[in-house]
């Protein structure tokens, strides 16, 4: 005789096994800034990202590169800022007050710019990444957004609001 089979016991196993599966996706510094990226018009069919004065990020960035669109990545010392095409500008060592003298007296513009040193963002890049919990959330300075002539979606400040929430 076969045993009898405790249907609601195998059905509340299979749960317990697939939540346990699959764990919510967390976000990282290279994802949240590719996404932001995605919001914006480039000019070029190749945006130029420099990392500035940070050879070991530029390498990461690299490393997370998404397939489309085809971005450039460049690691580049601030005093080439002005020698360099860049469409995007990442600051990771500089203090706000860095950020913001080098927009104002290096960059050509449009060029959008993203900080990961920055939490407050409120003088500097456009914009701020920073690590919430488990994830990487961002804030925007709309002064440096605004001065960046770079057409951004504005959908880019709902994701920076929801994110900032959660």
């Amino acid at each position: 005789m076969l045993p009898k089979i405790n249907l609601t016991a195998i059905c509340f196993s299979a749960l317990l096994y697939s939540t346990a599966s699959y764990a919510e996706p967390t976000s990282t510094l290279y994802s949240t800034a590719f996404s932001i990226l995605s919001y914006a018009k480039w000019n070029s069919p190749a945006p130029a990202i420099c990392i500035i004065d940070n050879a070991a990020l530029a390498q990461q960035f690299q490393n997370h590169l998404p397939n489309t669109p085809n971005f450039k990545i460049n690691n580049i010392h601030s005093s080439e800022i002005k020698s360099n095409e860049c469409q995007i500008l990442v600051f990771s060592t500089l203090s706000p007050q860095g950020e913001q003298q080098l927009l104002n007296s290096a960059v050509r513009f449009p060029a959008l710019s993203i900080s990961t040193n920055n939490t407050e963002c409120e003088l500097g890049s456009a914009f701020c990444l920073y690590k919430r919990n488990s994830n990487y959330a961002f804030k925007v300075n709309l002064s440096s957004l605004s001065q960046a002539k770079v057409h951004i979606d504005p959908r880019v400040l709902l994701l920076g609001k929801n994110m900032e929430s959660n």
